[in-house]
């Protein structure tokens, strides 16, 4: 009886390094009168059983986000050499009517293609950060006097409520006692054993055993741990409900960060893809074809053209980056609620002001590059136009959401 015991008991962490043995408490009669009525006790097992498939539904979803269909999307630019192409074609590549090599127009254009793949790239990682806080937790699920520590998948292990039992309760502790169960969480070879000790103790847990203490003592402790760390506590059935309600909760919160993380990770990839990959063709105008250059190339086009490009991409992103919670408000009338997430808040302002700063960018570059190669004609002027009113509407558009965001413009 001595596995169950801390399990049972209320406070069975503060007491998880008592090696007393004392036998449980048996139940009073005064317990036995705060039990629920068999009315209310159906009420919570119907509840949870409908909780357990509301996050059943909740995990479903979230997996579309850890399967192979749904990451590899994200990382369309890692694979092939499109992105190492483009790189040495803008600070590289030599020909008349370009700006020199590794001259400041290049390496202003060069640090843009930079930041249209970065974004993608911390959208993705802050994704999995937000998967990692959606699947597990460092919480313990009851108090702990003793503050330790013990990080777990979220969704906690489920122990027989106890309390809601009128019989066959030592039938149940006999059957825990049993060996083939206990192997199953304590396994039998001495290697595997240390193994779960070393863990415990890293948490400070059962640090005041070792591997030469009894075998049938240390098995019943490091099976306490197993089931502390996994939050596999007997609650009541109302404690058990009330666990349920607060883990839907949490669920729904962070599946809604999820999901728009993934938003505007997705549509972020897509506009960096085609940005790049029309960029890449732009400059590869350049390059000879069959050891021959292409006729009716104007260097001049080319370059402004993939100006234009990345013109294009700063404009789009700011505008994509807002676009999810723009769509998710779509169907109220109230203006002034429609917010970011406060988790999704910080990178948003970073994608306007990165869109913000490149079209800055841009605009430098080109009023660089018509000092340094005049512009005579009428297609020229009209990318040169077209480059700088994108720009303006991008700066626009950005300080607009920017201050959309800020306390002032909330109320």
């Amino acid at each position: 009886m001595a596995s169950t015991t801390a399990v049972q008991d209320v406070n069975a962490d503060d007491h998880s390094d008592d090696r007393s043995g004392e036998p449980p408490t048996p139940p009073t009669d005064t317990a036995a009168q705060q039990r629920p009525d068999q009315s209310d006790l159906a009420e919570y097992r119907a509840y949870l059983q409908r909780g357990e498939t509301r996050l059943s539904t909740l995990h479903r979803v979230a997996g579309a986000f850890i399967s192979g269909a749904g990451l590899l999307t994200l990382l369309p630019l890692l694979i092939g050499g499109t992105f190492s192409g483009l790189l040495v074609l803008v600070l590289l590549y030599e020909t008349p009517g370009l700006p020199p090599a590794a001259s400041v127009q290049r390496w202003l254009l060069l640090l843009i293609v930079l930041a249209s793949i970065t974004l993608p790239l911390a959208a993705l990682y802050f994704l999995i950060r937000d998967l990692i806080l959606f699947y597990f937790t460092a919480r313990t699920f009851r108090r702990d006097n003793k503050s330790r520590i013990y990080p777990r998948f979220v969704l906690s292990g489920i122990m027989v409520s106890e309390p809601s039992l009128l019989s066959s309760i030592d039938e149940l502790h006999d059957a825990r006692e049993n060996e083939y169960v206990r192997n199953l969480l304590v396994p039998s070879p001495a290697r595997l054993r240390a193994r779960i000790l070393k863990e415990a103790k890293s948490v400070g847990d059962l640090t005041a055993y070792s591997m030469n203490d009894d075998e049938e003592m240390l098995a019943a402790q490091l099976r306490e741990f197993v089931l502390r760390q996994t939050a596999s506590h007997i609650r009541s059935l109302p404690e058990e409900a009330a666990k349920m309600e607060a883990s839907i909760a949490r669920h729904q919160r962070f599946l809604r960060g999820l999901v728009l993380r993934y938003a505007k990770a997705f549509l972020l990839t897509i506009i960096t893809t085609v940005s790049t990959i029309a960029a890449d063709g732009v400059l590869g105008l350049l390059r000879p074809f069959d050891g021959k250059p292409l006729v009716g190339v104007n260097p001049q086009y080319v370059w402004l053209m993939t100006l234009l490009v990345y013109a294009a991409w700063a404009f789009t992103a700011v505008i994509v980056v807002r676009k999810p919670v723009t769509w998710l408000y779509a169907d109220t009338s109230d203006s002034k609620s429609r917010r970011t997430p406060q988790s999704l808040l910080n990178f948003e302002r970073s994608t306007l002001a990165v869109g913000a700063a490149s079209a800055a960018l841009i605009t430098l570059n080109a009023v660089l590059y018509a000092r340094q190669v005049p512009i005579t004609s009428g297609a020229a002027w009209l990318m040169l136009a077209a480059i700088v009113a994108m720009a303006f509407t991008t700066w626009v558009f950005a300080g607009r959401a920017l201050m959309s965001e800020f306390p002032v413009a909330r109320s």
